[in-house]
């Protein structure tokens, strides 16, 4: 990978989807569901105006959910209000390094264009508009936003860094950019390695090779087991004549590059293992023989680095509620939620189960964090409105289950027949009616 696009990689993340931007209030709690169920319902209380708008697309930007991520970052644009910049300038910034994230650059530097046409005086959008024209290849046009931004007297670290990075794609200005590279490294903007490799780029085109070797021994110092690091100065020791130091260099490199090679295919062979095992537990549990799906799933990762971690502790889940080992079920449950916050699935099974177990309340909070990712679980209203009921709360037991009905579980049995016991408890008579009649014609009967 070449110095620029290795550079670009790192140093344009300096405002990463999912951290904080200018002006972005961190609010408690902490749990980003939770946050999310929140910013909904600050949205529903304020529908109009900014703060909620900007807090819900937050709050989704931060759960991963892209799409309405971006639908909520342009309604709240839509809302922005007169002064509050900052905020302002945020509503811009997030969902353009996110398109960036999906390779949609023009569409992320279109909208950074027009938040610096507003003039929100953010030393960060011209920053990162001029990253991402200079990674469109663009670097001229990024010489243009630092130009701009230097006409709003505006000034940043990161300004030097852009505008050191642009002049050393120009062969004709590329000195000029060892003065903004080393502004940068002294003030600490982006990633001090990469910003080292561009600066030995520099000194080694121009012939300079001691010079860039200083540069990218302070790399390899930092980055001691990173291998494009070390080849690069095996590379420049060569050409700067040390041919003894330069094979040494290039030895490590290779070396590293081989346990790579290793850890992957250790990690590939490990993946496949775990991935074999929770088919045969899964093909086990559909046959009945849970026992055997239980001993199957005994021993896989289990741990936050397993990327499959959460699969095994959900199977593991509704293995042991088919066992009616009840409260393992919900342990096992809450575990994939908490190794894997942003599956609903697993929010509604931790609900599910832990209202079989009798934990009314957390299982409603569960149920809770369910609906914040996604308001549509007809399965989720469904289930609270049968805690909201068993607690004798008939209105709001009503609510929900009317609620169930309008998001497509109008064929459920169950839920109609309990949803006339709770209309038959608030004396709508007649509307149980229609319900008992409703489940009539689905061919059920009455559960006893």
């Amino acid at each position: 990978m070449s110095g620029i696009a290795v550079l670009l990689l790192i140093v344009i993340s300096t405002i990463a989807p999912g951290q904080a931007v200018p002006g972005q209030v961190d609010p408690a709690p902490r749990d980003p569901v939770e946050v999310l169920a929140r910013a909904r319902a600050a949205v529903e209380r304020a529908p109009s105006e900014f703060e909620p708008a900007l807090f819900l697309a937050r709050s989704l930007l931060t759960l991963g959910r892209t799409g309405d991520a971006l639908a909520a970052f342009a309604r709240a644009r839509e809302l922005e209000p007169d002064g509050a910049a900052d905020e302002v300038a945020s509503a811009y910034l997030a969902p353009a390094l996110l398109l960036r994230d999906l390779d949609r650059t023009g569409e992320a530097i279109r909208l950074l264009e027009e938040a610096a046409a507003r003039v929100l005086g953010s030393s960060d959008v011209y920053e990162q508009l001029a990253l991402l024209r200079l990674s469109d290849g663009q670097a001229d046009q990024a010489l243009v936003a630092v130009s701009a931004a230097a006409a709003e007297n505006l000034e940043s670290p990161g300004l030097d860094l852009v505008h050191g990075l642009a002049l050393a794609r120009d062969p004709d200005r590329r000195v000029e950019a060892l003065s903004y590279l080393q502004r940068a490294l002294d003030a600490g903007a982006g990633d001090p390695v990469v910003v080292q490799l561009e600066a030995a780029d520099v000194l080694a085109a121009e012939g300079r090779f001691s010079e860039a070797v200083e540069h990218l021994r302070a790399a390899a110092e930092s980055a001691p087991e990173e291998p494009e690091v070390v080849y690069r100065l095996g590379r420049t020791l060569a050409a700067a004549g040390d041919r003894e130091a330069a094979r040494t260099t290039l030895e490590r490199y290779r070396s590293l590059v081989e346990a790579r090679e290793r850890a992957t295919e250790a990690e590939r062979l490990a993946s496949t293992q775990t991935a074999s095992a929770l088919s045969d537990a899964q093909r086990l549990a559909e046959q009945g023989d849970l026992e055997a799906a239980l001993a199957r799933l005994a021993g896989l990762p289990g741990g936050p680095e397993d990327p499959r971690a959460a699969d095994v502790h959900s199977l593991r889940a509704k293995v042991l509620f088919s066992m009616d080992r009840v409260a393992e079920a919900a342990a096992s449950a809450s575990e994939a939620r908490r190794l894997e916050p942003t599956r609903i699935e697993h929010h509604y099974l931790e609900g599910m189960f832990l209202h079989t177990g009798g934990r009314a309340e957390d299982a409603a909070v569960a149920l809770e964090r369910a609906l914040a990712l996604d308001p549509g679980l007809g399965e989720a209203h469904a289930l609270l409105g049968m805690i909201a009921a068993e607690a004798s709360r008939f209105a709001e037991a009503a609510e929900r289950m009317e609620r169930a009905l309008q998001l497509g579980l109008d064929n459920s049995a169950p839920l109609r027949f309990n949803y006339a016991r709770v209309l038959e408890a608030l004396g709508r008579t007649e509307e149980a009616k229609v319900q008992m009649e409703a489940l009539e014609r689905l061919g059920q009967r009455p559960p006893q």
